[in-house]
């Protein structure tokens, strides 16, 4: 839906720009795919975060395997532990399991230190980008600068923002 919508919004105004004189608006276009690719810190970002990848690795790699050595132990003794006793090895096991299942989501899950390590990177570039774009638009008078990889503005002066009139007007019908 969002992208329907910014996709009449993409037409709208490049009918609107095709109708204004050459003079009247500058429209520039960057990729910022493209940006990220070549961007040379990415290396130095990506290095980084494969030297903390491998040490969480080998962190989770060595409770995998205290937890599968306590599962064995328990295997071969078995026998000759009494109900007290297994049921203890047994609880100390599941206690381990989640000590390991706790660390790799905390690392490796939705909002784990991966993610979180990788979003912190991409937002310190992003704003480098912005700044870069913001100084280059004002310089160059761009009216308005698409990401080409996105369909989206990134560019545009605050006079030419039109969405708190549209609210306006939009929210004027539900009251």
């Amino acid at each position: 839906m969002i992208r329907k919508i910014a996709g009449v919004a993409v037409f709208a105004l490049l009918t609107w720009t095709a109708a204004a004189t050459a003079a009247d608006i500058k429209i520039g276009f960057i990729d910022s795919a493209r940006i990220l690719a070549g961007y040379q810190g990415r290396e130095d970002a990506e290095r980084e975060l494969s030297v903390e990848y491998k040490n969480w690795e080998t962190q989770a790699e060595a409770l995998k395997i205290g937890l599968d050595s306590l599962d064995k132990e328990l295997q071969r003794q078995i026998v000759v532990l009494s109900d007290t006793k297994k049921r203890e090895r047994q609880q100390e096991i599941l206690q381990k399991k989640q000590e390991y299942e706790t660390f790799v989501q905390s690392v490796f899950g939705p909002q784990g230190k991966l993610v979180e390590r990788e979003a912190e990177f991409f937002q310190v570039v992003a704003e480098k980008i912005n700044v870069i774009l913001n100084r280059i638009a004002e310089e160059d008078s761009y009216d308005f600068v698409f990401d080409s990889s996105v369909n989206a503005i990134v560019y545009a002066p605050a006079a030419d923002d039109l969405t708190d009139r549209i609210l306006e007007e939009l929210n004027q019908g539900t009251q």
